[in-house]
């Protein structure tokens, strides 16, 4: 890229932060991918330009927008005012292609792809939502999806402007996702009236007077079960982007080497679907479900007994949990109760696989938990047991555990006394990815107290 194509305030914001210019991004000339200065190959930022006043109305935007966070929603590091009533944002780079390049290099999506897409996205929404904010340009090329499968939601800028609305934003969100479909002509010339069960699900959410991103979350996994997107290979999705760079006026641009990296294509599992929790005490009762605890300041774990397949005693160790299962299992079952506890987005999307079911029960947990706290609530994990495999080789691990009785702190203050739960047993369905075993599904198992 040539320097004199990027603005001189530009550059020099970015030489302040140690960051160049390494790629633009679209092709309005106000969205670029930057490197640090003194290593050209590491992970830089990207730094989009809006026209928008830096007056009061965008410092409080600009703040409410910073303090957002959500593994599917890009991450904020600052908004900085320029020359010419112009602002930057600066956020995290995303590698990966957008979804309307994926949807140019292939056929068009299944209906359970699609809920891979629309679910996270939706979530994604809700969490600008419930800051008071709006995208206001969702779109298929708003949204990336990594090489891990994580579909997130891009282009901030639009938040800036305000111009946008919540229902607005489920709308757009419903179109996009109809759009990456099987055209509605295609789907009845086949005959088959399973075909259109999103996209009638979709559309009756789009009818409603102020659709909300939970209806969307409700009417895709009562659609479908989700199922990875199947990525099409570089050179398609390069030929595809040309395309679009060619014939749109705001896509996202050619990608560069590290933006088309891409991780092996994940094999097509079955899933079953978790269930959303939209109490706060059926939060409680699902963290009993899954057998963990959100450890608070001075809580101490209850030791675990953990059992391997063949039923001999072992200790869940980083080590261990790599090859075993049943040690992975106990070895999530801590870290997620840690990242609980911390009200860690990244840290609990780090124990999913991408897209899977028991990763929008957790985010939707996350929203739950939002400004109440637990207090001394603690899990005693008693048995972990390989049971069996999927078709596929995924990993089905019985767990039975119980929580402690502990408190529950409300945003007024307001102290609950929660008694202990007795043991339960789920099956936790794991999957090997690259990083080692992650959590795709959470099932409940007969006989378990009620």
């Amino acid at each position: 890229m040539l320097p004199a194509l990027v603005p001189d305030d530009v550059t020099r914001l970015l030489a302040e932060r140690g960051q160049r210019v390494a790629a633009s991004v679209g092709t309005d000339g106000a969205w670029w991918v930057t490197c640090p200065v003194d290593d050209l190959d590491a992970p830089g930022l990207e730094v989009q330009v809006a026209r928008v006043p830096a007056d009061d109305h965008l410092r409080a935007l600009a703040d409410a927008l910073t303090r957002v966070r959500h593994p599917h929603l890009v991450a904020v590091r600052e908004v900085v005012p320029l020359d010419a009533g112009r602002v930057a944002v600066l956020t995290a780079h995303v590698p990966g292609p957008t979804l309307a390049a994926v949807r140019a290099a292939r056929p068009p999506l299944t209906d359970a792809e699609a809920v891979t897409v629309a679910v996270p996205v939706a979530q994604a929404l809700a969490a600008l939502h419930d800051a008071g904010l709006a995208h206001g340009t969702v779109a298929a090329d708003r949204v990336v999806l990594r090489p891990d499968g994580f579909p997130v939601l891009v282009d901030l800028r639009g938040v800036l402007a305000g111009a946008g609305t919540a229902d607005g934003d489920v709308r757009r969100l419903i179109a996009t996702v109809l759009g990456v479909l099987p055209p509605l002509e295609a789907e009845l010339a086949a005959g088959l009236p399973e075909l259109t069960r999103l996209r009638d699900a979709l559309e009756d959410v789009a009818r409603r007077g102020a659709p909300a991103a939970a209806d969307v979350v409700d009417a895709a996994f009562g659609a479908a079960e989700p199922a990875p997107v199947h990525m099409p290979d570089p050179d398609a999705l390069a030929g595809a982007q040309v395309a679009l760079d060619a014939g749109r006026s705001l896509p996202r641009g050619a990608p560069t080497p590290e933006v088309t990296r891409r991780a092996r294509r994940p094999r097509r599992r079955r899933a079953v679907r978790a269930g959303v929790t939209v109490l706060v005490l059926a939060t409680l009762a699902a963290l009993a479900v899954v057998g963990v605890t959100a450890l608070r300041e001075g809580a101490a774990p209850v030791p675990d007994a953990v059992r391997g397949g063949a039923g001999a005693a072992a200790e869940a160790t980083p080590g261990r949990a790599a090859d075993d299962p049943a040690a992975a299992a106990a070895d999530l079952t801590r870290r997620r109760a840690v990242a609980l506890a911390a009200a860690s987005a990244d840290g609990v999307a780090a124990l999913h696989v991408a897209g899977s079911p028991s990763f929008a029960h957790d985010v939707a947990l996350l929203d739950q938990l939002a400004g109440a706290r637990s207090d001394g609530l603690t899990v005693a994990v008693h048995d972990a047991v390989v049971s069996g495999r999927t078709p596929d080789g995924d990993a089905v691990v019985l767990v039975t555990s119980s929580v402690g009785s502990h408190t529950r702190v409300s945003t007024a203050g307001e102290r609950t006394t929660v008694p202990a739960t007795a043991a339960r047993t789920v099956e936790l369905v794991l999957r090997r990815t690259g990083e080692g075993w992650r959590v795709w599904d959470v099932r409940e198992r007969a006989g378990n107290p009620s």
